[in-house]
Protein backbone atom coordinates (compact mmCIF):
# COMPACT_ATOMS: atom_id res chain seq x y z
CA UNK A 1 0.00 0.00 0.00
CA UNK A 2 1.89 2.76 -0.97
CA UNK A 3 1.91 6.41 0.92
CA UNK A 4 1.51 9.92 0.34
CA UNK A 5 3.08 12.84 2.29
CA UNK A 6 -0.22 15.34 3.16
CA UNK A 7 0.30 18.80 2.91
CA UNK A 8 0.12 20.76 5.56
CA UNK A 9 -2.62 22.21 7.43
CA UNK A 10 -4.52 25.55 6.02
CA UNK A 11 -4.27 26.96 9.72
CA UNK A 12 -0.41 25.37 9.87
CA UNK A 13 2.13 27.74 9.30
CA UNK A 14 5.17 26.57 7.24
CA UNK A 15 8.64 27.11 8.90
CA UNK A 16 11.51 28.30 7.35
CA UNK A 17 14.29 26.37 9.83
CA UNK A 18 14.37 25.45 12.31
CA UNK A 19 14.84 28.38 14.52
CA UNK A 20 12.14 30.35 12.58
CA UNK A 21 9.57 27.35 12.71
CA UNK A 22 6.49 28.82 15.07
CA UNK A 23 5.53 25.86 16.60
CA UNK A 24 5.61 27.29 20.14
CA UNK A 25 1.86 28.17 21.97
CA UNK A 26 1.91 31.46 24.18
CA UNK A 27 1.45 29.75 27.38
CA UNK A 28 4.93 27.89 26.52
CA UNK A 29 6.42 30.95 25.65
CA UNK A 30 5.27 32.46 28.66
CA UNK A 31 6.99 29.49 30.85
CA UNK A 32 10.09 29.73 29.07
CA UNK A 33 10.73 33.58 29.12
CA UNK A 34 9.46 33.79 32.47
CA UNK A 35 6.18 36.86 32.57
CA UNK A 36 3.03 36.13 31.83
CA UNK A 37 0.79 35.57 29.06
CA UNK A 38 -1.15 38.75 29.42
CA UNK A 39 2.02 40.69 29.66
CA UNK A 40 3.25 38.99 26.13
CA UNK A 41 -0.20 40.19 24.92
CA UNK A 42 1.05 43.53 26.27
CA UNK A 43 4.28 44.06 24.41
CA UNK A 44 2.15 42.45 20.67
CA UNK A 45 -0.10 45.68 21.61
CA UNK A 46 3.06 47.69 21.89
CA UNK A 47 3.99 46.61 18.87
CA UNK A 48 7.39 45.16 20.37
CA UNK A 49 6.84 41.47 19.18
CA UNK A 50 4.36 40.53 16.17
CA UNK A 51 3.82 36.34 15.95
CA UNK A 52 2.48 34.16 13.19
CA UNK A 53 -0.77 33.78 13.55
CA UNK A 54 -3.06 30.38 11.98
CA UNK A 55 -5.91 31.24 10.42
CA UNK A 56 -7.87 30.03 13.69
CA UNK A 57 -6.41 33.49 14.95
CA UNK A 58 -4.13 31.40 17.14
CA UNK A 59 -0.36 32.48 18.28
CA UNK A 60 2.61 31.04 17.19
CA UNK A 61 6.03 31.73 18.33
CA UNK A 62 9.11 30.58 17.56
CA UNK A 63 12.26 30.57 19.18
CA UNK A 64 13.81 33.55 17.19
CA UNK A 65 10.33 35.11 18.75
CA UNK A 66 11.47 33.81 22.57
CA UNK A 67 15.10 35.36 22.26
CA UNK A 68 13.14 38.35 21.23
CA UNK A 69 10.57 38.07 23.86
CA UNK A 70 14.25 37.18 26.73
CA UNK A 71 15.53 40.92 25.32
CA UNK A 72 12.35 42.62 25.63
CA UNK A 73 11.47 41.31 29.14
CA UNK A 74 15.78 42.36 30.37
CA UNK A 75 15.44 46.05 28.43
CA UNK A 76 12.18 47.23 30.49
CA UNK A 77 13.16 45.70 33.93
CA UNK A 78 16.28 47.75 33.55
CA UNK A 79 13.55 50.48 33.07
CA UNK A 80 16.63 52.65 31.20
CA UNK A 81 14.68 52.89 28.02
CA UNK A 82 10.75 53.63 26.78
CA UNK A 83 8.48 51.41 24.96
CA UNK A 84 9.39 53.94 21.59
CA UNK A 85 13.28 52.90 22.45
CA UNK A 86 13.15 49.30 22.57
CA UNK A 87 11.25 49.03 19.84
CA UNK A 88 13.67 51.03 17.64
CA UNK A 89 16.45 49.17 19.46
CA UNK A 90 15.07 45.40 18.74
CA UNK A 91 14.45 46.64 14.90
CA UNK A 92 17.84 48.47 14.20
CA UNK A 93 16.72 51.79 13.61
CA UNK A 94 17.98 53.86 16.08
CA UNK A 95 19.36 57.00 14.88
CA UNK A 96 21.20 60.46 16.03
CA UNK A 97 18.60 61.72 13.77
CA UNK A 98 15.29 60.17 14.89
CA UNK A 99 12.62 62.62 15.58
CA UNK A 100 11.17 62.51 19.19
CA UNK A 101 9.05 60.13 20.83
CA UNK A 102 5.79 61.34 20.71
CA UNK A 103 5.10 60.66 24.55
CA UNK A 104 5.80 62.53 27.49
CA UNK A 105 9.25 61.62 27.80
CA UNK A 106 9.81 62.50 24.35
CA UNK A 107 8.30 65.99 25.31
CA UNK A 108 10.75 66.21 28.16
CA UNK A 109 14.13 65.15 25.74
CA UNK A 110 12.77 67.40 22.92
CA UNK A 111 12.73 70.70 25.81
CA UNK A 112 16.04 69.43 27.02
CA UNK A 113 17.34 69.69 23.54
CA UNK A 114 15.67 73.89 23.19
CA UNK A 115 17.03 74.67 26.61
CA UNK A 116 20.17 73.00 25.89
CA UNK A 117 20.94 75.27 22.63
CA UNK A 118 19.26 78.19 24.06
CA UNK A 119 22.30 77.90 27.19
CA UNK A 120 24.64 77.31 23.84
CA UNK A 121 25.91 73.69 24.85
CA UNK A 122 26.35 71.15 23.22
CA UNK A 123 25.76 67.51 23.55
CA UNK A 124 29.07 66.76 24.88
CA UNK A 125 28.84 70.05 27.19
CA UNK A 126 25.53 68.94 29.18
CA UNK A 127 26.75 65.48 29.25
CA UNK A 128 30.30 66.00 31.04
CA UNK A 129 28.11 68.58 33.68
CA UNK A 130 25.90 65.46 34.31
CA UNK A 131 28.26 62.84 34.03
CA UNK A 132 26.58 60.92 31.26
CA UNK A 133 27.82 59.99 27.68
CA UNK A 134 26.55 62.11 24.81
CA UNK A 135 25.32 58.94 23.20
CA UNK A 136 22.78 58.46 26.34
CA UNK A 137 22.08 62.01 26.45
CA UNK A 138 21.13 62.52 23.12
CA UNK A 139 18.78 59.01 23.45
CA UNK A 140 17.37 60.99 25.93
CA UNK A 141 16.81 63.93 24.27
CA UNK A 142 14.85 61.72 21.75
CA UNK A 143 12.78 60.26 23.96
CA UNK A 144 14.35 56.61 23.66
CA UNK A 145 15.57 56.42 27.10
CA UNK A 146 13.97 56.68 30.51
CA UNK A 147 16.55 58.31 33.21
CA UNK A 148 15.78 58.28 36.86
CA UNK A 149 14.14 61.14 39.03
CA UNK A 150 18.24 62.03 39.83
CA UNK A 151 19.58 62.14 36.59
CA UNK A 152 16.43 64.19 35.40
CA UNK A 153 17.29 66.91 38.21
CA UNK A 154 20.84 67.24 37.36
CA UNK A 155 19.86 67.81 34.27
CA UNK A 156 17.49 70.72 35.06
CA UNK A 157 20.05 72.24 37.33
CA UNK A 158 22.64 72.40 34.68
CA UNK A 159 20.46 74.12 32.84
CA UNK A 160 19.63 76.60 34.81
CA UNK A 161 15.95 75.33 35.73
CA UNK A 162 13.80 73.56 37.89
CA UNK A 163 12.36 69.88 37.98
CA UNK A 164 8.66 71.28 37.23
CA UNK A 165 9.85 73.71 34.55
CA UNK A 166 11.65 70.94 32.78
CA UNK A 167 9.16 69.02 32.96
CA UNK A 168 6.24 71.39 31.27
CA UNK A 169 4.13 71.71 34.14
CA UNK A 170 1.92 74.90 33.75
CA UNK A 171 2.30 77.60 36.33
CA UNK A 172 -0.85 77.57 38.74
CA UNK A 173 -2.79 80.19 40.26
CA UNK A 174 -1.71 80.80 43.59
CA UNK A 175 -4.10 78.99 45.91
CA UNK A 176 -3.45 78.86 49.75
CA UNK A 177 -4.93 75.71 50.47
CA UNK A 178 -4.45 72.65 48.34
CA UNK A 179 -6.89 69.49 48.89
CA UNK A 180 -5.59 66.05 48.81
CA UNK A 181 -7.65 65.25 45.20
CA UNK A 182 -6.22 68.89 43.73
CA UNK A 183 -2.26 67.70 44.07
CA UNK A 184 -0.34 68.20 40.58
CA UNK A 185 1.51 64.82 40.22
CA UNK A 186 4.85 65.58 38.61
CA UNK A 187 5.16 63.80 35.18
CA UNK A 188 8.05 61.73 35.27
CA UNK A 189 7.21 58.31 34.36
CA UNK A 190 9.32 57.09 37.22
CA UNK A 191 8.50 53.70 37.96
CA UNK A 192 8.10 53.02 41.74
CA UNK A 193 7.89 57.03 42.47
CA UNK A 194 4.79 59.28 42.67
CA UNK A 195 5.93 62.75 43.49
CA UNK A 196 2.89 65.65 44.34
CA UNK A 197 3.60 68.93 45.33
CA UNK A 198 1.51 69.90 48.08
CA UNK A 199 1.35 73.71 47.36
CA UNK A 200 0.37 75.84 44.56
CA UNK A 201 1.39 79.55 45.48
CA UNK A 202 4.68 81.40 44.87
CA UNK A 203 6.78 80.78 48.16
CA UNK A 204 10.08 79.95 48.95
CA UNK A 205 8.97 76.37 51.06
CA UNK A 206 8.52 73.77 48.05
CA UNK A 207 6.27 71.18 49.81
CA UNK A 208 5.72 67.53 48.31
CA UNK A 209 4.55 64.03 49.06
CA UNK A 210 6.89 61.53 48.15
CA UNK A 211 5.27 57.57 47.53
CA UNK A 212 8.02 55.33 46.96
CA UNK A 213 6.61 51.73 46.37
CA UNK A 214 9.19 48.74 47.87
CA UNK A 215 12.38 48.40 45.67
CA UNK A 216 12.68 52.08 44.26
CA UNK A 217 14.19 55.27 44.64
CA UNK A 218 16.03 58.03 42.96
CA UNK A 219 18.63 56.41 41.49
CA UNK A 220 21.64 59.38 40.71
CA UNK A 221 22.62 61.78 43.38
CA UNK A 222 21.02 64.80 42.96
CA UNK A 223 22.77 68.15 44.69
CA UNK A 224 21.59 71.61 44.16
CA UNK A 225 21.83 75.20 46.80
CA UNK A 226 19.37 75.15 49.17
CA UNK A 227 18.24 73.37 52.41
CA UNK A 228 16.05 70.23 52.68
CA UNK A 229 13.67 68.71 55.86
CA UNK A 230 11.77 65.65 55.26
CA UNK A 231 9.27 63.08 57.52
CA UNK A 232 8.42 59.33 56.87
CA UNK A 233 4.55 59.12 57.36
CA UNK A 234 4.39 55.55 56.31
CA UNK A 235 7.15 52.93 55.75
CA UNK A 236 10.63 53.63 55.70
CA UNK A 237 13.17 55.24 53.60
CA UNK A 238 17.00 55.08 53.41
CA UNK A 239 18.95 58.29 52.69
CA UNK A 240 22.52 58.33 51.29
CA UNK A 241 24.40 61.38 51.35
CA UNK A 242 27.99 62.14 49.49
CA UNK A 243 27.82 58.55 48.45
CA UNK A 244 28.94 56.99 51.78
CA UNK A 245 26.98 58.41 54.75
CA UNK A 246 23.64 56.00 55.04
CA UNK A 247 21.27 57.29 57.18
CA UNK A 248 17.68 54.57 57.47
CA UNK A 249 14.54 56.34 58.58
CA UNK A 250 10.97 54.53 59.86
CA UNK A 251 7.54 56.00 60.06
CA UNK A 252 7.75 59.59 62.49
CA UNK A 253 11.09 60.49 61.77
CA UNK A 254 12.11 63.64 60.17
CA UNK A 255 15.46 64.74 58.49
CA UNK A 256 17.71 68.18 57.70
CA UNK A 257 20.40 68.39 55.70
CA UNK A 258 21.88 71.00 53.07
CA UNK A 259 20.88 70.28 49.60
CA UNK A 260 24.97 70.37 48.41
CA UNK A 261 25.62 67.46 49.75
CA UNK A 262 25.06 64.98 46.82
CA UNK A 263 21.83 62.51 47.85
CA UNK A 264 19.71 59.66 47.33
CA UNK A 265 16.92 58.20 48.29
CA UNK A 266 15.12 54.45 48.75
CA UNK A 267 12.79 52.01 49.93
CA UNK A 268 14.29 48.71 50.60
CA UNK A 269 11.54 47.50 53.09
CA UNK A 270 8.33 45.85 52.19
CA UNK A 271 5.51 48.35 52.24
CA UNK A 272 5.19 51.27 50.46
CA UNK A 273 6.93 54.52 52.15
CA UNK A 274 5.23 57.86 51.86
CA UNK A 275 7.61 60.90 52.99
CA UNK A 276 6.01 64.77 53.37
CA UNK A 277 9.39 66.40 51.71
CA UNK A 278 10.31 69.96 51.82
CA UNK A 279 13.21 71.83 49.67
CA UNK A 280 14.07 75.52 50.18
CA UNK A 281 14.32 77.21 47.93
CA UNK A 282 11.95 75.62 45.15
CA UNK A 283 14.79 73.43 42.98
CA UNK A 284 13.11 70.29 42.68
Amino acid sequence: MSSTSSPNRPDEPVPKSATDAAILKIGHVASIVGVSTARIRLWEQERLITPLRTESGQRMYSMQDVKRLEKIRKLLESRSMTVVGIRQALDGDVEDDAPPAEDDIGAIGARVKELRRRNRMSLRDLSQEIAVSPSALSAFERGLSKPSIGRITQIAHALGTTTPELLGMPASEDRMIVRADEREVLPLEAEGVRIENLYQSSTVLQSQMVTIEPGFGSGEPMTHAGEEFLTVVAGSVEIVLDGVETVSLATGDSMTFPSTRPHTYANHGTVTARVVWVNTPPTF
